[in-house]
């Protein structure tokens, strides 16, 4: 691990490969979820979040360029935005790491969860703010 020698806080810019950026990140508990936007696609890497050590990854079938991450405490899952697809996934955190799909508006990009455990996902292509379950149920276009 590389450690500045300006700080006693490990970095974690040894992992990410050369060549690749950061698409997002969120955290959830002591997990720092992040995803780059080279050949890393179909895939949310896992970080300790206190002492940024990678973890196993999970794997996101069909997960093309993520521009937006989001995690809900209360479901324990993840969502990732697919720009290419069109699309989000949504990931169980309890064990299983089961992966669901739905069709959103073109280009998703922010994702953020209100206090109801509701998914917020905002459309690039189409300037729209779109709410939905946990599920996948579309609440709203704003």
């Amino acid at each position: 691990m590389y450690v500045d020698s300006s700080s006693t806080l490990p970095t974690m810019a040894h992992v990410i490969p050369k060549g690749c950026e950061v698409g997002s990140m969120t955290s959830l508990g002591d997990g720092m979820f992040v995803v780059c936007t080279c050949s890393c696609q179909q895939k949310i890497e896992v970080y300790d979040a206190k002492i940024f050590i990678l973890q196993p990854h999970i794997t996101v079938p069909g997960l093309g360029v993520c521009l937006g991450l989001a995690a809900c405490p209360y479901k324990n899952c993840l969502y990732a935005s697919d720009c290419s697809n069109h699309s989000i996934h949504r990931v169980d955190l309890s064990g299983s790491n089961a992966v669901m799909k739905w069709s959103v508006a073109r280009r998703p990009v922010g994702l953020s969860v209100d206090s109801e455990h509701n998914l917020f996902a905002v459309s690039q292509a189409e300037n729209k703010l779109q709410i939905f379950t946990t599920h996948g149920t579309l609440l709203q276009n704003i």
